[in-house]
């Protein structure tokens, strides 16, 4: 089974107020997040909420699992996304976070059609000259993610296993939702 983790527990301090909630063509950056995962088939998904989670998670439609030291940084969000994922039976996880709003699901099923094309243990996206999330990563590699501690996220683990990554260009991944300017630059 294939697993989607949505990673949308930080605080926004950089912004000054829940970038899970800002709307976009419509909906919420979590919404679209969570809809553009759900568009992959085959793959359960779950969103790792922490900061305003009873505010954030009103309205969400798929699991939720609440970091209660989201305060530590973004791999304790991966540490619970991935155990979450784990309980459910999942082979393969994608890590995404909900702050990139071209994500799509089209994007996400070729990571997974990369992986399964080539066995490799992660296929990631790349833009701007790097490799980052969204990214699929085996389950051999579970162990890894939840051995992560600190503000320290994925990108530690796609480094450290570059000669093993396929990658998927995604020129649009480098748009990300931090600052006032930023989400006004989204229009």
């Amino acid at each position: 089974m294939n697993g989607i983790v949505i990673l949308a527990a930080g605080a926004s301090t950089r912004l000054g107020r829940p970038k899970q909630l800002l709307p976009y063509k419509g909906d919420t950056l979590l919404n679209r997040a969570i809809k553009a995962a759900a568009g992959v088939h085959a793959a359960a998904v779950a969103v790792v909420l922490g900061a305003e989670a009873e505010l954030i998670q009103s309205g969400v439609t798929v699991p939720v699992v609440v970091n209660p030291q989201y305060e530590e940084g973004m791999a304790s969000s991966i540490r619970c996304g991935i155990q979450y994922m784990i309980t459910q039976g999942a082979e393969r996880v994608i890590l995404m976070v909900c702050d990139q709003p071209h994500v799509d699901a089209a994007h996400l099923s070729a990571l997974l059609a990369q992986q399964e094309a080539t066995g490799a243990k992660i296929a990631a996206s790349y833009y701007e000259g790097r490799s980052g999330v969204p990214a699929l990563f085996d389950k051999s590699l579970f162990p890894e993610l939840l051995a992560l501690e600190g503000d320290v996220g994925a990108r530690h683990v796609i480094e450290k296993h570059a000669a093993g990554t396929v990658v998927v260009p995604f020129p649009a991944g480098a748009v990300d939702i931090d600052t006032e300017q930023a989400w006004q630059a989204l229009g």
